[in-house]
Parts: C-alpha cells; structure tokens; sequence
C-alpha cells in the first residue's frame, strides 16, 4: 500500500495547485512579461504568492485553497491570514521600501521601483469551496482587499482578460464601495460583474442608492444574449493583437542590446482594452490580407487611434532586414508629420507574405514637439520615398457589441 500524504504535504501540494490555476490564467489575461510568481525578500521569505506590475499599476495576489467548516464556513483564522499577508506585502513594497527582485522566463532581472506606481490592487484568492453567505471584498488595515473565490476568478480573467479592462473593474467597484452604499450578492460576484457590464463598465445607475440587492442569474443571462456571444465571436482579433505583444518581448529577447526598447514598446502595444485590441488586430489582419495579395513591392496602412499612430508596413526583406528596418523608421517619421495631433508612432513591419512563422520588426517613435526642421527633412524623405504621398483615408466605426443597440439592460 502506498504511503499516505502527510496533512500538512497535504495542503502544500493543493497550494501549489491552487496557485498555478491562478498563475495560468494570469498568464493569458496579463501576459507573461509583467507577471512575476512567488518573488522573495532579501532573507528569501516569499513576498506573495503572484505579483503583477504593469506601467504604473501594481497588483498584489495571496491564493489559498481552504475548506470549509461543518457550518459552511472557511476558518476566519486562515482568511485573515491571507489578508494580513497581502497587506504585509504591500507595506514592503511601499512603506518599507524593501529590495525587491523581479524576474519571470521572458524579462531580465530587474528592481521593483515603487516610486513608478500609482495604483495598488490587493486579490485575496479563495480556491475552496464556497461560501453560502460570502464578503466579495474586505477591510484590512484601511485597505481594501478583492475577495475572489475559484469560480469568480476563472470568470474574471477570462471576461477582463486585458490589465487594461481587469485594472478599470477593480478601480470602479472600488470607488463605489467607497460610497455609503452596502450591497448583496444573491449569488456570487459574477452577477456584479453582469452588472458593470450592462452599465457600460461602470456602476453609475448605482450611484443614488442606499442597498442593492444583486439578484442572481444576472451573469447567466448576459451569456445567453446573442450579442453577447457575437462579441466574444469577434474578439478573436484581439489576440492577433495578443500574439503582436508577445512577438516584441520574443525580439527583446533575440536582439539583448534593444531589450529596454523591444519592452518599451510591447507596453505600449498592450495599453489598449480587449475592444480596442480587437479593432487593432483585425485592421492589422485585413492589411495582412491585402499586402498578401498586392504585387507592389511594399505595402502600407496607417491607423489613428486614441493618440497614437499605428503604421503597418509589409516588405520582404531577407536577414539582416535592414533595408525593411530603415523602411519602417522613414515610414514613422512621415507619419509622425502628416498626423501632428498624435506624438507617439508605432511601427510594425513583417513579410508580405503570409507564412506559418513571419518576421518582425518594430519601431516607437516619439516627439512631443514637431519642428520646422523634422517638417523638412520630412518633406525630403516623401519627395524620395514616395512614403504616404497619395492617401486614401475611411473612418471605421466598430460597436463592442455587434448590435443595433449594443448590449442593453
């Protein structure tokens, strides 16, 4: 017969399980560049069991697989455990200042510089079964913790799978909660979410309110809609936007010497929601498409989005591709003087053919001022290049749910 699992092995194999759900599904939401597992202090001591630092938002995450009492119940010592560590994370990074480390399988290690963040998140994840009555969200120590329970957290990283949409949730329900509102979930936090979500991601129809009572199936019946499911349909664009960002850090890694540039830019690329990645990745597809089949040598799109210029340049070009790179850089630069109202330009050039595995470079060109001399020397590159001389300019107009009147409540 085989040996038993201790109790205590026990319960450290289910953690380790427990967290790599979480770490999975972080991984697809956040992706893998600013996700960082089980960083450490100085002594070695483990800070948190998963740490997301993206721009200038940090979010701190303690997961727990617990199992409840013969009332129903997890033990309020084990709960509060998982709290006082989050909030004890958050006071070495932030009070204390303490040395933290970074790394993860796709970044150098580097600093954790607590002057560059200004937004801090705490997620208390509760991977055992549920409670019947459950407090989605906690007070400790004047800091509000997300309470999140297996299922809510599959949802919500599935359903706000961007830091920009994940972030923006957290940001409004903790601003509502700051109101002298108190709110039940009949169900569980998903049907909060269904509520955000037909507010048009905000909780403003909540604002006057004393109590709400969040009925349940709210959630089940926005999945129904076929709006709904439209959207989810149309999103698969976004992750061409997705597979975009991760090819930067891919390069960061090839080209070492352009490491900080290649992260700079996937930065960028990834500041966008899922809607917007959605509308990027298929403008950037459909370009894909047509430079496929154009017999010009090179073929261009320019997209203006929200204050930054997006050029799409497709050229075959073997290695080294310098010819494609000084291409891209002229493109940007022209770019960047026709379209003066966005001083970010960023460039991404690839084959014209489609294959199995393209090539691609990339440019973030920035200038806060546009000078008479860039004006010239622009004028100068167009006159040779012929780059941007003879435009054909469409709005598009995408609604994020494919219907009349969107997703309505």
């Amino acid at each position: 017969m085989e040996n038993p699992i201790k109790e205590k092995d026990y319960f450290r194999l289910k953690g380790e399980t427990a967290e790599k759900i979480v770490q999975e599904l972080a991984h697809k939401t956040f992706l893998i560049d600013w996700c960082f597992l089980n960083p450490k202090l100085p002594n070695g001591k483990e800070l948190c069991d998963l740490l997301v630092v993206f721009d200038d938002t940090a979010i701190i995450w303690g997961i727990k697989d617990l199992k409840l009492d013969e009332n129903g119940f997890y033990n309020r010592k084990e709960v509060e455990k998982n709290l006082r560590q989050l909030t004890g994370a958050r006071r070495q990074l932030f009070d204390l200042k303490t040395p933290i480390k970074l790394e993860n399988s796709r970044r150098r290690v580097e600093q954790f510089d607590p002057s560059e963040i200004k937004n801090v998140h705490l997620i208390s994840v509760l991977l055992g079964e549920g409670e019947d009555v459950f407090s989605f969200v906690e007070q400790y120590k004047n800091h509000a913790i997300h309470v999140f329970t297996k299922k809510f957290t599959e949802i919500a990283l599935n359903e706000l799978d961007t830091i920009r949409d994940f972030t923006d949730y957290l940001r409004s329900k903790e601003e509502f909660l700051t109101q002298d509102c108190k709110i039940i979930l009949d169900n569980g936090e998903e049907d909060l979410l269904a509520h955000y979500l037909l507010d048009k991601r905000t909780f403003g129809k909540l604002d006057d309110a004393d109590l709400v009572i969040i009925a349940e199936g709210m959630w089940s019946d926005v999945q129904s809609r076929p709006e709904y499911i439209a959207k989810n349909e149309a999103n698969r664009f976004g992750y061409v936007w997705d597979s975009i960002i991760n090819w930067a850090h891919t390069a960061s890694m090839k080209y070492s010497n352009d490491a900080l540039q290649y992260e700079i830019i996937a930065r960028e690329l990834a500041r966008p929601n899922r809607f917007r990645r959605r509308g990027l990745g298929k403008l950037y597809f459909d370009a894909h498409v047509l430079a496929h089949n154009n017999s010009q040598d090179i073929f261009r799109r320019v997209l203006l989005d929200e204050g930054v210029t997006y050029c799409f340049h497709f050229q075959d070009d073997p290695e080294p591709r310098n010819i494609r790179k000084a291409m891209l850089y002229a493109f940007c630069f022209v770019a960047r003087g026709l379209y003066k109202e966005n001083p970010t330009v960023i460039g991404i050039a690839t084959e014209k053919m489609i294959r199995p595995e393209c090539s691609y470079d990339y440019m973030l060109f920035y200038r806060s001022e546009w000078t008479k001399e860039d004006q010239v020397k622009m004028e100068e590159i167009q006159k040779e290049t012929g780059i941007l001389t003879n435009l054909k300019m469409r709005k598009i107009h995408e609604d994020e749910y494919p219907k009349e009147h969107g997703l309505d409540s």
